[in-house]
């Protein structure tokens, strides 16, 4: 469900795994100092973390000291999600960087062999490479525009060719792990070993192609693939023997807690995975077909999860409106929902919403069913766990937690909808999401869980405890080699934003797809919020306003955008803001509203 910000320049998936970012073996070495009395550590003074955060992983770190490990007091601040990596790297004095065998490839392999170089490292911007002969202007632009992470220069070392050529043969080995894996498989018996290595090597795989799922499917040959799921399309990646599968698929299943001789029926299980110093999770969920069986992967990393700054790269009025929110104080109570169809990242949203919540000072209490990610100082409840009791006793033993936040994984019948509802009613900061196409839509959605003879009280406190509807989807990011429109690219934008309702001031600088490398030339990296909310004024006259305005309404809401203190932002406006700032083309934008 749940966040430094990326440059604009530095299009990133806020709602995919990233690309795992390497790590500096000779940063994490560097002892950490003590704080003499009186002196106050960079964090700290920085504003980035509270002396109380900083203070808990001192501890942490002398805790682990004695059990024989050692761990940088930014890492365990980048662990509780206090701090991020990009800004821990910052406090250690150079940008993320680190050897590639630690991480991916730097360079796409094939860019490598035409200019006869190899990657060595990305340090503070510049990117280094080893050459084996001089490189043309032209060939050290390809290699800064391809390169994973923006660059701001390139040094280059010469070296012998043969030196190059051991390296490439060294990308070769990691690109090509999954298919020699496949191939060896498909001409002998498959071992538990060689089963094995290929699941390590197909997870590796989907990471470093950013994918946020896994699909593989055990149909009939030649119809055995798997798939991953990168800026919302899915990739056919590999064609796998039916047999093959079949023994992958008993694996997984092994692997995860499932049972592997039931395919009858649909089962879920959970894998993890050390990648690069880091380690992430996988939810697992096979589902019978009619010729087959499936089995989807879904990436949970934590690390990957956004800063509230870095979901709105165009709208710094969200980004404050969602820091006032995570202010608690007191038990003044308030709801905030959050919805969208199936995939749009509401999860995401409501993560990183929710470790924005200074965890260590306020009780944050998670009801999930499953629970996605690991919330450090949350109190994290697995829902399945109270499907035994009854609703009213899972309220009371919830309250019995004293928590002062409630996150709810997903408001899906009567009974959550009427424990969100009571909870506010009680004092509480409740925050979930809900299945609705729109900000409005979600009004409906949320009432329609009641009988007819309770929709009226439910209006009623929905309209004294609401402070934020958000509604959201994903639009297409524009990868960096995105180009600026010319006047003859006029027509066809013209065109494509028709219909659409977003309006843009004359002349205005229009970003569009080019294609490199780096976005498999697609001219797409990643995607952003597509957007619509609806913020309510604290105003006791603005919410009795609401209310009758609700109960006027006969299901119809719209009216409740015009009433004084209700603060509403329509979807065209959000992607009008992402056009202006270059994060998305006409053609993402006009995807992004269903057209």
């Amino acid at each position: 469900m749940l966040l430094s910000s990326p440059s604009p320049d530095q299009a990133v998936d806020l709602y995919a795994p990233l690309s795992v970012e390497p790590r500096d073996a000779a940063v994490q070495a560097q002892p950490v100092v003590p704080a003499t009395p009186g002196t106050v550590d960079a964090a700290v003074s920085s504003g980035w973390v509270t002396p109380a955060q900083f203070d808990t992983a001192r501890r942490k770190r002398t805790a682990l000291l004695e059990l024989g490990q050692d761990t940088h007091v930014y890492d365990l601040l980048v662990r509780d999600r206090f701090l991020s990596r990009d800004r821990a790297a910052e406090l250690r004095g150079r940008k993320q960087s680190g050897a590639l065998d630690e991480a991916r490839s730097l360079l796409p392999v094939g860019l490598c062999e035409r200019c006869q170089v190899a990657p060595v490292a990305l340090e503070e911007g510049q990117l280094r490479v080893m050459a084996a002969r001089p490189l043309s202007l032209g060939e050290k632009r390809a290699l800064m525009e391809a390169c994973d992470s923006a660059v701001s220069g390139l040094r280059v070392t010469p070296v012998d060719r043969a030196t190059v050529q051991r390296e490439i043969r060294r990308l070769h080995s990691q690109v090509a792990v999954v298919a020699s894996v496949l191939q060896q498989m498909r001409s002998a018996e498959v071992s538990a070993g060689a089963l094995s290595e290929f699941v390590t090597a197909m997870l590796t795989e989907a990471l470093r192609a950013r994918a946020s799922d896994i699909h593989l499917d055990l149909q009939p040959d030649p119809d055995a693939w798997i798939s991953y799921r990168v800026d919302g399309l899915l990739q056919q990646r590999h064609q796998v023997p039916e047999r093959v599968m079949a023994a992958i698929f008993t694996r997984l299943k092994t692997d995860t807690g499932m049972d592997a001789s039931n395919a009858r029926s649909a089962q879920d299980g959970r894998l993890s995975l050390e990648f690069a110093g880091r380690h992430i999770d996988f939810r697992v969920a096979s589902q019978p077909l009619a010729q087959g069986e499936t089995i989807a992967l879904r990436v949970l990393d934590p690390e990957s999860l956004p800063s509230i700054e870095s979901l709105f790269p165009a709208a710094p009025e969200m980004t404050e409106r969602l820091r006032a929110v995570s202010t608690v104080q007191g038990k003044t109570g308030g709801l905030l929902l959050f919805s969208g169809p199936t995939g749009s990242g509401k999860t995401t949203t409501l993560y990183a919403v929710s470790q924005s919540f200074p965890r260590d000072r306020i009780n944050v209490v998670t009801v999930e069913d499953p629970v996605e990610y690991t919330l450090p100082f949350a109190r994290q409840i697995q829902i399945n766990q109270l499907r035994e009791e009854r609703t009213t006793d899972v309220e009371r033993s919830i309250l019995r937690q004293d928590p002062d936040v409630i996150v709810f994984g997903e408001i899906r019948d009567a009974d959550s909808a009427r424990a969100a509802l009571k909870f506010t009613e009680s004092g509480h900061l409740v925050l979930a999401t809900i299945h609705a196409t729109t900000a409005l839509q979600t009004f409906e959605r949320f009432i329609s869980f009641f009988e007819e003879s309770a929709k009226r009280e439910a209006l009623f406190v929905m309209a004294h405890s609401l402070r934020l509807l958000f509604s959201q989807r994903l639009a297409q990011r524009l990868c960096r080699c995105a180009r600026v429109a010319t006047p003859a690219d006029a027509p066809a934008i013209a065109e494509v934003l028709r219909d659409t309702g977003i309006t843009l001031p004359a002349g205005t600088p229009l970003r569009l797809r080019t294609g490199c490398p780096r976005c498999n030339q697609s001219g797409i990296f990643g995607r952003v919020l597509a957007y619509e909310t609806l913020a309510v004024s604290a105003d006791e006259h603005a919410r009795s306003e609401m209310v009758r305005t609700l109960e006027q309404s006969h299901g119809n809401f719209s009216g409740i955008t015009q009433v004084p203190g209700v603060h509403f932002t329509p979807r065209v406006q959000a992607l009008a803001q992402l056009l202006r700032a270059g994060e998305v083309d006409p053609l993402s934008a006009r995807r992004a509203l269903g057209l």
